[in-house]
């Protein structure tokens, strides 16, 4: 989905390091090889510590370690050892840029975390977000789709364009060349708190790939990314999100999560993405180019409907319908978790979640 203008070839500074990937290296390098996915080392030029996907902290704060996600494919694979080739430099990197600061924001809350963005900036939740988002990707990248042999090798990732995910990694790994990335380079980030469903330290986790939208829950706060829309599908779903005035549910959230990838899918006049580097190779800049405004298709039902089961595969009870029954609903595009029959926020919408950690 992304309209980016793809590097021909890779471009290095004066000590060796990349400063930016051709979309070629980006693909047979970090998406194909075994190398560090950050900064692109091979295993027999550094130490390797693979990098936990979903990081270390979160595992050990919500008791992850043995349990399990559902890959897209189906299969389940354990937290614990669901990991990507990182080495021991960039792992340490990026914990003390990105993990202490977001495990403490985390711990204060949905409005410690506004507060931040509000003051700092973007750059380390979404940074954060964006990580996850990829590392997740990348994994697809090594795991068969079959567990029978017989069934063929093909991948999990069999159909991504990878390509698509250039701008991603390139903000991704900006911390690692020390760039400049715009504000126009970001995507589209939502903070909201989330009430209490009768479990405690609630994990949930949700990915949209062709949507490039990634939504995490840990306890209270709620955060979902776009990584390639320049702030446009917020701004889309806004008029709904001003709606919200109270904590969400568990549903409302993935609901949520769901309406702003389908803005971004919606999204038509995408923006361009673009890495300027100095001739003196010290400067790295990140960037986008937009249209005055964004321009969404009018909302196709289906297209909804087909998004919202795909972050709804364990359907919690809907009144008045049978579960079959909840599902076409569902599919359909005429089940909304967040407002009632007058458009109102329904402010007690509480059921239980589903039985395990999900993806």
């Amino acid at each position: 989905m992304t309209a980016e203008m793809l590097p021909a070839e890779t471009v290095r500074d004066e000590a060796g390091q990349v400063l930016l990937y051709s979309w070629h290296d980006f693909v047979e390098t970090i998406c194909q090889g075994n190398c560090c996915f950050v900064c692109g080392a091979s295993p027999r030029e550094k130490k390797f510590n693979d990098e936990h996907i979903v990081p270390n902290w979160v595992l050990h704060r919500f008791d992850l370690h043995s349990k399990n996600l559902t890959l897209p494919n189906g299969n389940e694979h354990k937290y614990g050892t669901y990991t990507v080739p990182c080495c021991v430099e960039c792992n340490t990197t990026m914990a003390e840029t990105f993990e202490t600061p977001m495990s403490r924001l985390f711990d204060a809350g949905a409005g410690a975390i506004q507060d931040f963005v509000a003051e700092k900036g973007p750059l380390i939740p979404f940074t954060w977000m964006a990580l996850i988002f990829l590392k997740m990707h990348l994994k697809d990248g090594r795991m068969r789709r079959h567990l029978d042999r017989r069934k063929g090798d093909e991948l999990i990732s069999e159909d991504y364009v990878w390509e698509h995910m250039h701008h991603l990694h390139a903000v991704a790994r900006a911390f690692t060349v020390k760039a400049e990335v715009e504000a126009k380079a970001f995507g589209s980030m939502f903070v909201f708190p989330i009430r209490g469903d009768g479990t405690t330290d609630a994990f949930d986790l949700a990915t949209f790939t062709e949507a490039q939208t990634l939504y995490i829950r840990l306890g209270s706060t709620g955060i979902v990314a776009v990584f390639d829309d320049a702030c446009a599908a917020i701004h889309g779903i806004y008029p709904l999100l001003e709606k919200l005035d109270g904590p969400l549910s568990w549903t409302q959230a993935r609901e949520v999560a769901a309406r702003m990838a389908l803005a971004n899918l919606d999204l038509e006049n995408r923006p361009s993405f673009w890495t300027h580097i100095s001739s003196d190779k010290e400067k790295v800049i990140i960037g986008g180019t937009t249209d005055t405004a964004p321009r969404f298709r009018k909302l196709n039902a289906e297209l909804y409907g087909q998004t919202m089961a795909g972050v709804f595969r364990d359907l919690p009870p809907v009144d008045g319908y049978t579960p079959e029954q909840a599902m076409s609903a569902l599919q359909a595009g005429s089940i909304t978790f967040l407002f009632d029959d007058h458009g109102n926020f329904i402010h007690d919408h509480a059921p239980k979640p589903p039985v395990g950690v999900k993806a």
